[in-house]
């Protein structure tokens, strides 16, 4: 005869696989620590130091919400309101953040590598010193955003609005800031405590970006592409070394002290620039218009002097009224001119 099974075995069996999915959302929710009714409305509620990893708060509104020290990675934030939220030293990597609102938001020393941020508004948000490593942010909205000594290393910037931002000692190495717009923003040094900390733009990719009025002020900015850049009226004491600024635009801009050595000025505008002790030593001035620049000539001032020493010019070089340039700088004939490359027109 074949064993009939126990009835009472089986309904055991029964109630607790009915059970197990209610059991698993409740340690869930004692996890995340997210009281009842939170999402959608978690509002002004006090969650720092809470542990939401991967938690799901898609289009929840969390507007002034604590999420100091919170463990969000991977979390879904797409679509959700974190407009004034405090998310300082909040661990956002990888977080989906997706069409989120991040007015105002503090994110001082927040961690966000790889996060999602397509279409993400941050205007006014503060990121003092966070982490954005290998981030695209073409889409996000970053006007007057405050990045000031952030890690921005290799990040995707291209055609950005960061107009009235504050970069001042940011690391953007490697970035692509290809035709953003930067203008009026600050990315000065900043001098705290006797230390000096500067905004480095090594190498970064930055043809045709507009700084109108920005301040440079101490950045490196040494083997940057800024062909066909934007930088009239804006402060350059800056290091420039090896830079390329091919038609570029610097009308009256502020290039006092700043290092240009070794630097493309190919067809610039320098018109009414000031080039107050500026160092321009062996850089390339062919087709440069510095027509009513402030070039200080050796013999007038050699410790305010314009060091022109080995600079390249030709006969389309415009230079201001009644100056000449001086003999240690080397007349390059048209004929004899070298042929144009991308890194030294």
């Amino acid at each position: 005869m074949i064993p009939l099974p126990n009835q009472r075995g089986v309904s055991l069996h029964r109630r607790v696989m009915l059970l197990l999915p209610l059991v698993i959302l409740t340690l869930s929710a004692c996890r995340v620590g997210l009281p009842k009714g939170c999402p959608p409305a978690c509002s002004g509620l006090n969650l720092s130091g809470q542990d939401l990893t991967e938690v799901n708060l898609q289009n929840a509104d969390l507007r002034s919400v604590n999420l100091a020290h919170a463990q969000l990675r991977n979390a879904n934030l797409q679509g959700a309101n974190l407009a004034g939220a405090d998310l300082s030293f909040a661990d956002l990597v990888s977080a989906d953040l997706n069409n989120a609102t991040l007015v105002g938001t503090r994110l001082y020393r927040a961690h966000l590598s790889n996060a999602h941020l397509d279409q993400a508004n941050l205007a006014g948000a503060d990121l003092t010193g966070a982490t954005l490593t290998q981030v695209d942010l073409t889409t996000a909205d970053l006007r007057a955003v405050i990045l000031n000594n952030a890690r921005l290393i290799g990040v995707d910037l291209w055609g950005v609005d960061l107009q009235g931002a504050e970069l001042i000692g940011a690391n953007l190495a490697g970035a692509n800031l290809v035709g953003a717009n930067l203008a009026g923003a600050k990315l000065s040094i900043d001098v705290v405590a006797g230390t000096t900390t500067m905004t480095n733009l090594r190498g970064a990719d930055l043809r045709g970006i507009r700084l109108t009025g920005a301040n440079l002020a101490g950045a490196d900015l040494r083997g940057a592409d800024l062909t066909w850049a934007t930088l009239v009226d804006a402060n350059l004491n800056a290091s420039f070394g090896g830079a390329n600024l091919t038609k570029a635009n610097l009308e009256r801009a502020n290039l006092a002290t700043a290092d240009f050595n070794g630097a493309n000025l190919y067809d610039v505008n320098l018109t009414e620039a000031n080039l107050h002790q500026t160092l321009l030593y062996g850089a390339n001035l062919r087709n440069a218009d510095l027509r009513r620049a402030n070039v200080v000539a050796g013999t007038t001032d050699r410790t305010a002097y314009t060091d022109l020493r080995g600079a390249l010019y030709n006969a389309e070089t415009q230079w201001p009224t009644d100056y000449h340039p001086p003999e240690e700088a080397i007349f390059v004939p048209d004929q004899a001119a070298p042929e144009e490359r991308g890194d030294q027109q």
